[in-house]
């Protein structure tokens, strides 16, 4: 389609993506970096710093240290872990001699992380110590040997700037049969390794759900990563200027979680890029995050509109200054972002601009859009415009090969320089979602006449609940392993206060009929899964609706809720 965008692009940001420093891997903007400013502060952990020498230096240790286990270019290495220095010494080790990371979400059960590792087929992980419990079996029943043990306790310090999360009271552990992360920089040169690196190779399998069923490692390339870093490099860079602020050295807030595809191209991956000074929390918290921005005078930082409101309506609000905020790109999870919180946000803080951050994908590195801040909008579903590179099509439903006219709602496909090169093992899948270098996101959007992209619900069945995807194929997996549950179908249902929530639909087996009830099934769930895949609601049935073929119809069931709703 023509790019009626355009029309509305600011003169201020840049139309192609400008790679400051060059097409290379991301690593070397972070040796570039080292020798131009080697004392600059990269990470501020609740006090403990970090300089861009130091964090060079450490990674290039941490590639040492793989190499010398026996790791090589294109092996799969899992990071376990919380936002933490140690995530992003990890990375750039990874990175620096040629292995493929696998974030692991540290809210992942046994269950969880034994799928990842199988299905990446990994062969080491870096783990944070308190998590060991979970690591340990799966690690066995993957017969991985290289397990490496960090604690938040190796970067805090004795008396922290910020509230410290509830995880980083837990006093250090050790463990049998793990290597020590911090002992690595005591045993390894700080010299650079000789691995060649290629802007195609892989970089990272990131899991997702894809379009339909489990997640699936998409396979993320150096190219993609520092096409978008680059990218949202430039557009901060300028976005801030235009907001009043000439200093090349940005102070940044890291609150997104660095597992996350969003959490680390922002603070693992743009901000080392850019040269800033980033202040990294282990988890939201609004006292710390108001205590930090306080501080450290914070210009940026990424959130969530939930994260905006607690801070704004906080009692201990008054105790903090937040002048120093210039802008907050922020993520309408759970609540709408509008002109009125973006008022209240501005009048709250002093004059900081609260705007849609983006929209985005994991197969696609994230960041597909954004907000011009001379002419943003707050309309429900509003995400911008394309990014400099991209190329975005609405297609329709019953014909792809079809763009809808503007203003009329289909399938949100798209092309960029990051697309992923498939799902790991999976080619069917990949060639569903891939085709000629276009994503078909199963994403329902439209263009209005001025450009400006609406992502307006999934067509697909994955449930988006707090930010993070859910598929209900892995639920009903999981809830199966339940010695009452004979059938089980899951869906997003509506609700009122948080726009959709996890409920499953269970068929008791004929023991436990009357005999089981929907708390017990809650609670069960609770240790076993990550906390944002728990079902929220139950509701026991003799039959599930089923196609001709056997399938469950989970339309009808998200029918039956929504008629529920009216």
């Amino acid at each position: 389609m023509e790019k009626v965008w355009m029309k509305n692009w600011p003169d201020f940001i840049p139309q192609e993506a400008q790679y400051s420093r060059g097409r290379k891997p991301l690593f070397e903007y972070l040796r570039d970096n080292a020798r131009e400013f080697p004392d600059r502060t990269a990470i501020i952990f609740y006090g403990k710093e970090l300089t861009y020498g130091e964090l060079d230096r450490m990674s290039d240790q941490f590639a040492r240290f793989l190499l010398d286990q026996g790791l090589k270019k294109g092996d799969r290495i899992a990071l376990f872990l919380a936002s933490c220095p140690q995530y992003h010494i990890a990375h750039y080790g990874i990175n620096k001699m040629g292995g493929i990371i696998v974030p692991c979400s540290p809210l992942f059960k046994q269950w969880e992380l034994t799928y990842a590792l199988r299905e990446s087929e990994a062969k080491a992980i870096v783990s944070l110590d308190l998590l060991h419990a979970v690591t340990a079996p799966s690690c066995k029943e993957c017969g991985i040997q290289t397990i490496i043990v960090t604690s938040m306790h190796d970067f805090l310090p004795a008396e922290p700037t910020m509230n410290p999360a509830p995880m980083m009271q837990i006093p250090k552990m050790t463990h049998p049969d793990t290597i020590e992360f911090m002992d690595v920089f005591s045993r390894y040169p700080a010299e650079p390794v000789k691995a060649q690196i290629d802007l195609d190779d892989v970089v990272q399998l990131q899991f997702t759900g894809g379009t339909t069923g489990v997640p699936k490692g998409a396979i993320l390339t150096h190219g993609a990563k520092l096409f978008k870093a680059s990218t949202l490099v430039d557009i901060l860079r300028a976005n801030i200027e235009f907001l009043g602020n000439k200093n090349d050295a940005n102070i940044c807030l890291a609150i997104l979680p660095t597992f996350h595809i969003a959490g680390m191209l922002g603070s693992v991956d743009a901000m080392i890029a850019m040269g800033a000074t980033q202040v990294l929390m282990v988890m939201f918290d609004p006292v710390a995050a108001m205590q930090a921005i306080d501080r450290y005078k914070i210009q940026f930082f990424q959130a969530a509109v939930p994260m905006n409101i607690a801070i704004m309506n906080h009692p201990e609000r008054g105790k903090y200054n937040l002048s120093s905020l210039l802008l907050c790109l922020t993520t309408s999870f759970g609540i709408q972002l509008n002109e009125e919180i973006v008022n209240q946000w501005r009048q709250d803080t002093g004059g900081c601009m609260l705007a849609e951050a983006a929209y985005g994908l994991t197969e696609t590195h994230t960041f597909d859009s954004f907000m011009p801040l001379n002419k943003p909008r707050y309309e429900a579903g509003c995400q911008g415009i394309p990014i400099p590179g991209q190329q975005i099509k609405i297609v329709s439903w019953e014909d792809k090969t079809r763009e809808v006219p503007i203003g009329e709602i289909g399938e949100i496909v798209l092309k960029n320089p990051a697309v992923f090169k498939g799902y790991w093992n999976k080619p069917e899948e990949t060639a569903n979602t891939l085709v000629d270098g276009w994503v078909y996101t199963g994403d329902m959007g439209k263009f209005d006449e001025d450009g400006y992209l609406y992502f307006l619900g999934r067509k697909k069945e994955m449930i988006k609940v707090s930010g993070f995807s859910v598929f209900p194929e892995e639920v009903e997996t999981f809830l199966l392993q339940h010695e009452a549950v004979d059938k089980v179908a899951v869906i997003g249902a509506p609700d009122v206060k948080k726009g959709e929530v996890i409920k499953a639909f269970i068929i008791p087996k004929a023991d436990f009929k009357g005999k089981i009830t929907a708390e017990e099934i809650i609670k069960w769930a609770k240790e076993g899964i990550s906390s944002y895949k728990v079902p929220q609601a139950v509701e026991f049935r003799d039959e599930l609706p089923m196609s001709g073929v056997g399938k469950v119809l989970r339309r009808v069931l998200l029918e039956e809720e929504e008629k529920k709703m009216k």
